[in-house]
């Protein structure tokens, strides 16, 4: 089979993706295996338009698929938090940036939540200062919702543009104990 563009996008934002959780985690290899076990690629290579509903109800389930993957490959326990960022930066990858932000679907990929990001936005909104210090790598289902619906309440969007609030100058805090 001749190497395409859908396969070169595709084994990038798989390794974008394992760069943004696999610090103390696990290797390429496991993540690109999990990716593969969920119908994520199906969904970046669609060019069907997606409501919010449909796309937080695929979430979920490329969430599951994707820690059902991991187990696959012998990883216990991998939070929703992680498997969460990795739909988003498989997603960001995939579909928002080659994009430009111009297709319905990038107006509803959730955008990464991480560390850095959630500092910002506590120090930004600090009516939400407690929900947002919550640790990425260890949300459950329940509080990665509760967090996305925090996020909108707070009158942020959660797709790509709630990304002004991230700041990769700071690395560090993705180390540092919250």
């Amino acid at each position: 089979m001749p190497y395409s563009f859908a396969n070169h996008l595709h084994n990038y934002a798989v390794w974008t993706a394992a760069r943004a959780v696999q610090r103390s985690f696990t290797s390429t290899k496991k993540i690109k295996a999990a990716i593969d076990h969920s119908t994520l690629r199906q969904f970046a290579e669609s060019t069907e338009s997606c409501t919010k509903e449909k796309f937080d109800e695929n979430h979920s389930m490329w969430a599951d698929q994707l820690i059902e993957g991991f187990q696959t490959e012998g990883i216990e326990n991998v939070s929703y938090g992680r498997a969460a960022k990795i739909i988003s930066i498989y997603l960001k990858t995939s579909v928002v940036l080659p994009n430009k932000a111009a297709c319905n679907r990038s107006e509803i990929i959730h955008a990464p939540i991480d560390n850095i990001l959630l500092t910002a936005l506590a120090e930004a909104k600090p009516e939400f200062k407690k929900e947002f210090r919550l640790k990425w790598t260890l949300l459950k289902k329940e509080d990665y919702w509760k967090l996305i619906n925090d996020i909108e309440s707070a009158g942020e969007p959660i797709n790509w543009r709630l990304e002004k609030y991230w700041r990769p100058e700071q690395d560090k805090i993705e180390n540092q104990e919250l």
